[in-house]
């Protein structure tokens, strides 16, 4: 009898790495983003949050809980520089405006995924500029896990376990340039 694993004898896409990436490359991944942040003009802090948020920002600064586990530093970091660039890049104002003006719950829905979406995109560039080429996997496969988490925070009204909402991306995220922003304080808007 063989040991290898039912993934192994079914054949694997590759493995979820989400929560499981070695602290060397957390720590690559970490100083090389946060210069790059700062030099998109965006300060970076750490503060207690109230729970459940992780992280903030205000369209000058991005807030992270230090209580957060370092990988979701990682991850928070990126996807909040996503969105705070898309809430200060005046190219970007249309897909802010649809989320903002959108009420009827499916086509929200549709806005809210194409927000997170480029939210992410915007943090696969950042990653990129980082100098980190090798973990658009890893990055894709944590913004597919947040967005169904927070489709199912929007299905259930109630936070879901982190765990149960694992999952592999479909596609891996093409990078979207950052466009020229025009930093100004936003209304706060928070991960959870």
């Amino acid at each position: 009898m063989s040991n290898l694993t039912a993934a192994e004898l079914v054949g694997c896409r590759r493995p979820l790495l989400v929560g499981r990436l070695p602290e060397d490359r957390l720590v690559q991944v970490w100083t090389g983003c946060v210069s790059r942040v700062v030099k998109h003009g965006f300060r970076l802090a750490y503060a207690a949050l109230e729970p459940p948020r992780t992280g903030i920002f205000d369209g000058l600064e991005i807030v992270i809980d230090p209580d957060v586990a370092f990988e979701m530093q990682c991850f928070i970091l990126l996807h909040l520089f996503g969105h705070s660039v898309q809430w200060v890049a005046p190219s970007l104002a249309d897909a802010v405006a649809a989320l903002q003006t959108t009420t009827e719950m499916p086509e929200f829905m549709r806005v809210l995924h194409r927000y997170e979406l480029q939210a992410g995109r915007l943090g696969m560039q950042l990653l990129h500029e980082a100098g980190v080429q090798d973990l658009d996997h890893w990055y894709s496969d944590f913004v597919a896990t947040d967005w169904r988490y927070v489709e199912r925070f929007y299905q259930t009204g109630t936070i879901p376990p982190w765990e149960e909402c694992l999952t592999q991306a479909t596609e891996t995220l093409t990078p979207l340039a950052i466009p020229p922003l025009v930093h100004r304080q936003v209304e706060v808007r928070y991960a959870f």
